[in-house]
């Protein structure tokens, strides 16, 4: 027997942004494979164990992983050690990420300054320019450090990771 239930709008566009194109035709088959990723069915009418609750963690976390987003998805969110960051835009994600960054961590950041992405930019800088003498496309600046802004979002957070990496603070991924 089929059942209805009413879900606000925000829930509403929350479930939208989980759907997959050409796969999920109804909410209710975004529900299904979201419960399927986070809620092992019950085995021999017993709860799932903890290993198969990690698990179900770890496949939700595959899911959201930015190599699987749409190139123009708008939005990401992360979390920076304690701190979480919503960001509408890569450009977002680079300002908030570094006033976190340059307030926390300033001593730790100007001993990795320049990092390089590539042999021809430069992820963060003490001024906007590339090695290759270009300037910062997108520049976002706080305090004296500047951060390119113009990537995708798989390549912004990967690049994020590694800066974090660098300065012994850990970048988890939320969506």
């Amino acid at each position: 027997m089929a059942r209805r239930i009413t879900i606000s709008d925000e829930i509403f566009l929350r479930l939208r942004s989980r759907a997959e194109p050409f796969v999920d035709r109804e909410p209710e088959d975004v529900i299904r494979r979201l419960l399927d990723q986070t809620t092992p069915d019950l085995k021999d009418g017993r709860l799932p164990s903890e290993t198969d609750k990690v698990a179900a963690v770890a496949s939700l976390e595959l899911s959201r992983s930015p190599l699987s987003r749409v190139p123009r998805e708008r939005g990401a969110t992360v979390r920076i050690g304690e701190r979480r960051i919503n960001a509408v835009s890569v450009r977002a994600l680079y300002e908030e990420a570094l006033r976190l960054l340059v307030e926390n961590n300033a001593s730790e950041l100007k001993s990795v300054v320049p990092l390089r992405t590539s042999k021809e930019r430069f992820l963060i800088a003490l001024e906007p320019i590339h090695p290759t003498g270009n300037p910062f496309v997108v520049p976002v600046e706080y305090r004296g450090f500047y951060m390119e802004g113009h990537k995708d979002y798989k390549n912004a957070i990967a690049h994020l990771r590694i800066l974090c990496g660098r300065l012994g603070l850990q970048l988890q991924y939320l969506g």
